[in-house]
C-alpha cells in the first residue's frame, strides 16, 4: 500500500479522535462516579443492577406498608390503653356503688360519673388514625358507633409486608366492643346505680365488666404482637436494603483510585498522540516560500 501525507494525517486525525473520545469516556465516568453508565460498557452488570434496583424498589416499598402498619396498630394501642384506663375506673365505680353504706346521693354521683364512662367509651369506638376509623374493619370513612347503632363491618385491614405475606393490622368493633357487649354492660351497670341494685351491681355487673376488660386486653394484646413482629420485619427490611444498596454500588459503583489512574494514563496517552502528531506533521516547501 502506498503511504502518503494523506493517509499519514487522515490516521493521526483518527487515533486522536480515538484518544480524545476514551479521555472524555474516562471524564465523563469520574464525574458521575459510575462503572456503568449505559448497557454497553456491560451488558451483565446492567442486567444485574436492574434487578438490584427492583428489589430495592421493593424493599423501601415493603418499608413504607410496613410503617404505615406500625403507625395504624400503635394508634389501636393508644386506643385501647385509654379504654383499658376508663374500664378499670367503671370496674372501681361499681365497687364504690355496691357498698350498702352509701347513700343515694352518693350512689347518684357515681352514677353520673358512670354515664360520662359511657360517653367516652362511645367516643373511643370512633377512634381515628388519618382521618380513618380504627375500629369499623374495613369500612374506615363512617362512624362505627353512631346513633346508638353500629356500623362497622367484621373484615381486616391487610397490609403486605413482604412478598406474599400479608398482615392484619386492624382490630374490629365486634372484637373489642362487641364480643362481650361492652357498651351493653356499662349501660345496665349505669341502670341498677341508678335504682340501687345492690345485688346486681356486686355480682353480674362485675362479673360482666370483668370479662369485658380481659377481652380488651386481649386484643391489646393482639395488637401488641403484631407491633413487635412489625418491628422485625421493618429491622429486617432495613438490613436487606443495606445489602442490595452494597451489591448494586459493587455492580455499577466506580472504584475511584483505579479510575484515577486510568484517567491520568489516558491524559498521558492523548498527550503523547498530539506530541507525535506534531512530529509526523513536518514542514513543506511551502513553509519555506511564505
Amino acid at each position: 500500500m502506498r503511504v502518503t501525507g494523506n493517509v499519514i494525517c487522515n490516521n493521526l486525525k483518527r487515533n486522536l479522535s480515538n484518544n480524545l473520545r476514551s479521555l472524555a469516556e474516562m471524564q465523563d465516568r469520574m464525574a458521575s462516579l459510575k462503572a456503568i453508565r449505559k448497557p454497553s460498557d456491560n451488558p451483565a452488570g446492567t442486567v444485574e443492577s436492574l434487578r438490584l434496583s427492583s428489589r430495592l424498589k421493593e424493599c423501601k416499598q415493603y418499608q413504607t406498608n410496613a410503617g404505615n402498619a406500625i403507625s395504624w396498630l400503635e394508634s389501636t394501642d393508644d386506643a385501647l390503653g385509654n379504654l383499658t384506663e376508663i374500664l378499670n375506673r367503671a370496674y372501681e365505680l361499681t365497687v364504690y356503688a355496691a357498698n350498702g353504706t352509701m347513700t343515694p346521693e352518693d350512689r347518684q354521683a357515681i352514677a353520673d360519673e358512670m354515664q360520662q364512662v359511657i360517653g367516652e367509651v362511645e367516643a373511643l369506638a370512633n377512634a381515628t388514625h388519618s382521618d380513618r376509623y380504627l375500629f369499623g374493619g374495613t369500612n374506615t370513612r363512617q362512624k362505627p358507633y353512631e346513633g346508638g347503632a353500629w356500623n362497622a363491618n367484621t373484615q381486616s385491614i391487610y397490609y403486605e409486608i413482604s412478598a406474599g405475606v400479608l398482615l392484619p393490622v386492624n382490630l374490629t368493633a365486634q372484637e373489642v366492643f362487641l364480643e362481650k357487649d361492652l357498651l351493653g354492660t356499662l349501660q345496665s351497670i349505669y341502670g341498677h346505680m341508678a335504682a340501687g341494685d345492690l345485688d346486681s351491681l356486686s355480682g353480674s355487673d362485675l362479673e360482666n365488666l370483668q370479662a369485658n376488660i380481659d377481652q380488651v386486653l386481649s386484643c391489646r394484646a393482639q395488637a401488641g404482637a403484631r407491633l413487635n413482629r412489625l418491628e422485625m420485619t421493618m429491622d429486617r427490611l432495613q438490613d436487606q436494603e443495606l445489602n442490595f444498596t452494597t451489591l448494586q454500588t459493587n455492580v455499577e459503583g466506580l472504584d475511584i483510585a483505579r479510575a484515577v489512574v486510568d484517567l491520568q494514563t489516558q491524559e498521558s496517552v492523548y498527550e503523547a498522540s498530539l506530541s507525535v502528531g506534531a512530529r509526523v506533521i513536518l514542514p513543506t516547501l511551502v513553509d519555506f516560500l511564505s
